[in-house]
């Protein structure tokens, strides 16, 4: 069990040999460990919480609840450096879970606007949206779609450049990027409208195949009961692996070494699918890292997820 108190521990820089590429702490390795792998939003937000900060945030001007889309949850946040040159980057934060821009757990608050200060940080402008989770089983790909159709058409006068847009979702948001990905259909007049994408754990329906590994077990805080939600057989024809083989734009597709073993498989699984094809992505498994840790690390002395994204958007030209 995670106790309140041992949130209080920070991340101290400890640099890979080789790099200089922050990693997880012995003592965050340890509180990591003892999440497990589940998906546990709550007891990881006390572990992350006290490395963050709070709004108003400096140097970022900040601009909330922008409508992307005719659904209520259509809305999002853009965080823009106070100052810099105009046309940077622009970076599209795709949440997982129910498709919340705030994670809505105790000591949440900090969390995903930590991964757009990190954006502004690195001189990018962030776009952080909110998306439904249903009730169709695109209706997460076609907000996806929504929103980079919003950002072409609107980034430009928050200093974003519209030709350089790359988009990164995280566990059911990564299943929403997958699913616009793939389905050209869900695109703009202008296509893809992203120059790359990260996805990192997620959900993937890759039918027909298949992946040998226990459901994903989920947890909401300490001593909480566990729930685990079986595989079962998602309908071949709303698969993202023909789509996703046709791609030509570069993928990062990552996952945490302590994520539930289901999303581990995939990711192995969807990568060698991808490779087979000719179409291998940048591959990652983050050392120490499980499910939640991975994203609410972003933005502290813990580069060791956020670093290699960072390098892959660079490296996209």
């Amino acid at each position: 069990m995670i106790r309140t108190g041992l949130a209080a521990v920070a991340v101290a820089a400890v640099f890979a040999a080789g790099g200089a590429q922050a990693q997880v702490t012995p003592a965050m390795k340890a509180k990591i460990a003892e999440i497990g792998r589940v998906v546990d939003p709550p007891s990881t937000a006390l572990v992350y919480r006290p490395l963050h900060g709070s709004p108003p945030y400096a140097g970022v001007t900040v601009v909330r609840d922008q409508s992307y889309g005719p659904d209520a949850r259509n809305i999002l946040d853009v965080f823009t450096p106070a100052s810099g040159a105009a046309a940077r980057t622009v970076l599209i934060h795709v949440s997982g879970g129910a498709g919340n821009k705030i994670e809505p757990v105790p000591q949440g608050d900090a969390f995903y606007d930590n991964i757009m200060l990190w954006a502004a940080k690195n001189g990018m402008v962030g776009v952080n949206i909110q998306r439904r989770a249903g009730p169709a089983w695109d209706a997460s790909g076609t907000d996806v779609g929504l929103a980079i159709a919003w950002v072409k058409k609107n980034i430009a006068r928050f200093g974003g450049d519209p030709a350089r847009v790359f988009v990164w979702g995280h566990s059911a948001g990564a299943q929403a990027v997958s699913v616009y990905l793939s389905h050209p259909n869900l695109y703009g007049p202008e296509g893809i409208g992203v120059k790359g994408a990260i996805m990192m754990a997620g959900p993937y329906n890759i039918s027909p195949v298949t992946v040998d590994a226990p459901g994903i077990s989920l947890r909401m805080g300490p001593g909480a009961p566990v729930q685990t939600f079986p595989a079962g057989a998602p309908p071949v024809a709303q698969s993202v692996l023909p789509g996703l083989k046709a791609l030509t734009i570069p993928l990062f597709l990552a996952e945490g070494e302590l994520e539930p073993p289901q999303l581990n498989a995939l990711g192995e699984a969807l990568n060698k699918e991808l490779c087979a094809a000719g179409k291998c992505p940048k591959h990652m498994v983050f050392k120490d890292h499980g499910h939640m840790s991975e994203m609410f690390a972003v933005n502290t002395a813990d580069t060791s997820t956020s670093a290699p994204v960072l390098e892959f958007i660079r490296s996209v030209k």
